[in-house]
């Protein structure tokens, strides 16, 4: 599947609210309910899931909806769909904002929503130095990189066309509890060695959920089964994000290497990097701060070549290290799947 519509994610999405081009939304409610006045069609109303107010023998609600007073629940618009002429596609063409509930935190996303390599690379940012949030849902993604922090920034508004609100941190001392110092409003206000937190609001973890499953929520991140089926340049641009977030480049040992406290994701990302038949080694581990801490290398001229040529890094400075990395003679010793250094 290379691109998903409203209809396909609305009973996901069933409690997020929308707003409609206010033309459209009067006729989809015409034709739904078959009446001129359609919060006076007391059988519509009932159809719906709408209160009736018996004094004035009408839906106040769907006249709110009519008046553009209110936004409207997705699940009562499945219902409109399935008793009009008009099809999710026109529901695509008048959307004018989609959220999570009845408070703000709206976006605009452009739909089908297409599974490419950019939808793939947020999915690989939250599951690298990202995160959603247990409690409310929101993402958020942490970097110091401008490289990166800048790429999530357009791939968030060319899915959901909103901008992240960026936030400064304070900078810390190793056991020093993280501290925003300021909110800004362009990348370039951002002081030099500080780190930058990105956050998008509720409805855009529910629209990645609908397309990915439950990939990230606190702590607890992985490949689902949502993601495994989805296609190259997916799988592509989330390798790519997730490397340049928990990755690196040893030229002088010939070596990529890529960390993560959860064993089980690095194992399910050793199973993608199969997909492009890059060979990686055995995962290993060592103890940092008496936290166990997962790795695996991939060696060989020909894995990590092929690691360059179709997966490729987006940080400058890695990049830079990886065309170090290739033009270097090979030797003999990384030629061969195993390593016996790791």
């Amino acid at each position: 599947m290379d691109e998903i519509g409203l209809e396909y994610l609305s009973n996901s999405l069933n409690t997020s609210h929308v707003k409609l081009d206010l033309i459209f939304l009067k006729g989809l409610l015409v034709s739904a309910s078959k009446s001129k006045s359609p919060h006076r069609n007391l059988e519509f109303a009932k159809l719906i899931g709408c209160p009736i107010n018996k004094n004035k023998k009408s839906a106040t609600t769907i006249y709110g909806w009519m008046k553009g007073y209110k936004t409207i629940p997705l699940s009562k618009i499945s219902k409109m769909v399935d008793s009009s002429n008009f099809s999710w596609k026109d529901m695509e063409n008048n959307l004018i904002l989609i959220k999570s509930g009845i408070r703000r935190g709206e976006v605009n996303p452009t739909f089908p929503i297409q599974i490419d390599e950019k939808l793939g690379s947020l999915v690989g940012h939250i599951l690298g130095d990202g995160s959603i949030d247990k409690r409310f849902h929101s993402v958020f993604y942490s970097n110091a990189n401008k490289d990166l922090l800048q790429e999530f920034i357009e791939y968030i508004y060319t899915l959901f066309r909103i901008y992240p609100r960026i936030w400064v941190q304070k900078r810390k001392g190793f056991n020093e509890k993280s501290e925003w110092m300021k909110r800004v409003y362009d990348l370039n206000e951002v002081p030099e060695k500080h780190c930058v937190g990105l956050f998008c609001p509720k409805i855009c973890c529910d629209i990645l959920y609908a397309v990915c499953g439950k990939f990230a929520e606190g702590k607890n991140k992985k490949i689902t089964k949502e993601i495994m089926i989805h296609n190259y340049n997916f799988k592509k641009g989330l390798l790519r994000a997730f490397f340049d977030d928990e990755g690196s480049v040893d030229s002088k040992n010939y070596t990529l290497r890529l960390y993560q406290d959860n064993k089980e994701l690095l194992e399910d990302i050793k199973k993608i990097l199969l997909e492009f038949d890059i060979k990686s080694n055995p995962i290993r581990s060592y103890l940092k701060r008496n936290k166990s801490r997962h790795y695996f290398n991939v060696t060989g001229y020909n894995n990590y070549k092929k690691f360059f040529d179709i997966i490729g890094c987006t940080s400058k400075k890695k990049k830079r290290e990886f065309e170090i990395l290739i033009n270097k003679p090979s030797r003999l010793s990384t030629s061969s799947y195993s390593d016996s250094r790791t």
